[in-house]
């Protein structure tokens, strides 16, 4: 099972790619190098996020594609809604008539998307950008100190 669509991996890509350029914009081409998403297909997804509102689109020499809020702000889970017309929430919640058994699978599907889900909404695109700190420059923990 795919815990996420082609479409939403390929929005996923995009919107990482512009948050390495933030506020700086991408033009199609770059994008199309970069994410090696489809021609035909990343118009479509670019569409869909400046229809949301996360990104901007500007047409001519200097245009291309840019994010309308700071990666801080822009959560993974944003970025999937933004693109995905039926959440496996809504596909599970729909199985009423099926077996206890079953119930409980869907149960335990559920909870597990709960966790992915939560996990998705506190991961921002500035997370993803962001290099971690280098070990040697972290400030010791509590839990170090002895």
């Amino acid at each position: 099972m795919n815990m996420i669509s082609q479409t939403e991996e390929y929005a996923l890509r995009a919107m990482t790619c512009l948050a390495f350029r933030y506020p700086d914009y991408m033009t199609r081409d770059q994008l199309f190098e970069v994410t090696q998403v489809p021609h035909a297909y990343l118009p479509k997804i670019m569409l869909e996020l400046n229809r949301t509102g996360l990104i901007r689109s500007q047409r001519g020499h200097n245009g291309g594609y840019t994010l309308l809020r700071d990666p801080v702000e822009i959560s993974l889970l944003d970025i999937i809604n933004a693109v995905n017309t039926t959440s496996l929430r809504e596909t599970l919640s729909h199985t009423d008539s099926v077996s206890t058994e079953i119930s409980q699978l869907h149960q335990h599907l559920l909870n597990s998307f709960s966790m992915l889900e939560t996990t998705l909404n506190q991961t921002s695109l500035a997370d993803l950008v962001t290099p971690p700190e280098p070990p040697h420059l972290k400030e010791p923990s509590c839990a170090q100190e002895s």
